[in-house]
């Protein structure tokens, strides 16, 4: 009776964990989303050119890419809670103080260093690796919950921080930002628990001796590195990071510099937003159901048309076919590359594994970004960076399809095959 009574508060609490755990990325995704509305404004503000702001960016994307093994083994050892707790202190402080720039070096310490390593202890990677621990079923699904509350997080920030901009200005903006983030998120990180699920032993009524273990199940994230599947998520992931970068941060300047209104941009992009909660949640069922490759090569491939449609139809429309097909692939990846590492290499070193997935991510989105604007600055267009994403975007779908999901997931064995691999 304490057992079963033990394993029902457990499976109680993982939802109040799913809950705490999309209020974080409510507005810590959120706030990252707003500054393609302030990058302009910055920029003129502060006499700099796109490449200079840009390449802060960059910094901001590799300093949480770098420190996401880092982190994610210190979750794997110690449990989440503190480590959710102070990341997310310093991400709402560090969002406050971007306000008071003043000069290049004040932005990169704060904006792209302390953000940087702030958003790497409370990443959506971890967050998901943490869920896909405790939900034993329906795991992609409850991860794209996750996702889909960061997606709505970056809608209605998004166009809370246009209002703000237009009424108070950009830097005021960054001060109730950063409140909003303190007040938010720091009580919520405080709910998350110490330890994962199976540390006395079960998981969903599921000892983890009895949990079927696959060919390439490790304890040790530095085995994975030596195995195909890695790779090619992380190669494919590579690519998601940068053509999510080039949108996500130039994709309202690219509008308005094609003569469209910064209205017409911002709803375009909060279209976007809206359906990334779509695309979240439909990726995670289907995740479930037909395979995470599957999915994924999907995802990369909607949204290469995505970019080639804005680069060869030069009309308003072509603003809001982008944002559909943007939008339903934006977060449709993630659950997927969370479940099937974890089906693949199992749980126990899921986070710093996670960690290293985001790492190829934010590389990629780093440079995208740095390249992106700086590429502008010398041909006065963005024409040749959308390209290459959607070039690269095509070779991922491939990657991704290529992945021997069925030769190596656990959710394609039977016991006495993972016996066997054993």
């Amino acid at each position: 009776m304490a057992q079963a009574s033990l394993e029902a508060q457990k499976q109680a609490y993982r939802w109040f964990l799913l809950i705490a755990l999309c209020l974080i990325g409510f507005v810590t995704i959120g706030t990252r989303a707003t500054l393609g509305n302030f990058f302009k404004t910055i920029i003129a503000d502060l006499s700099w050119d796109r490449g200079t702001i840009s390449f802060v960016v960059a910094v901001n994307l590799w300093i949480s890419g770098l420190l996401q093994p880092f982190t994610g083994h210190l979750m794997d050892r110690f449990g989440a809670k503190w480590l959710f707790t102070i990341s997310v202190a310093a991400y709402g402080m560090g969002v406050a103080l971007t306000g008071l720039t003043n000069s290049f070096g004040y932005l990169l310490v704060i904006y792209g260093i302390m953000l940087g390593a702030a958003s790497a202890g409370s990443s959506m990677s971890l967050s998901n690796a943490l869920l896909a621990q405790w939900f034993r079923d329906g795991r992609a699904f409850a991860m794209s919950i996750n996702n889909a509350c960061g997606a709505v997080g970056q809608l209605i920030l998004v166009y809370i921080s246009y209002l703000l901009l237009e009424s108070i200005g950009w830097r005021p903006s960054h001060v109730y930002l950063g409140l909003a983030v303190l007040v938010v998120a720091v009580p919520m990180a405080l709910m998350v628990p110490r330890r994962r699920p199976d540390s006395t032993g079960t998981s969903g009524g599921v000892t983890r001796q009895a949990a079927a273990s696959g060919p390439l199940d490790t304890t040790s994230w530095s085995k994975a590195l030596c195995s195909a599947p890695l790779w090619q998520l992380n190669g494919g992931y590579f690519v998601c990071g940068m053509t999510v970068g080039i949108f996500s941060v130039h994709f309202i300047p690219f509008a308005t510099d094609s003569g469209f209104s910064p209205q017409t941009a911002a709803k375009a992009f909060g279209l976007m937003a809206i359906l990334s909660v779509v695309g979240s949640l439909l990726s995670g069922v289907l995740s479930d159901r037909v395979g995470r490759k599957n999915v994924l090569a999907l995802a990369y491939l909607t949204r290469g048309v995505a970019f080639m449609l804005l680069l060869l139809w030069h009309h308003e429309l072509a603003l809001y076919v982008f944002a559909v097909l943007g939008g339903l692939s934006w977060l449709a990846t993630p659950p997927s590359i969370i479940a099937l590492t974890g089906e693949i290499y199992g749980l126990r070193a899921l986070g710093t594994l996670g960690g290293i997935s985001l790492l190829a991510h934010q590389i990629g989105g780093g440079a995208s970004v740095w390249l992106a604007g700086a590429m502008h600055d010398l041909t006065g267009s963005y024409n040749l960076s959308f390209a290459l994403a959607a070039v690269a975007l095509v070779g991922a779908a491939l990657i991704s399809l290529s992945i021997a999901e069925r030769r190596y997931s656990v959710r394609y064995m039977t016991p006495a095959t993972s016996a066997a691999g054993d």
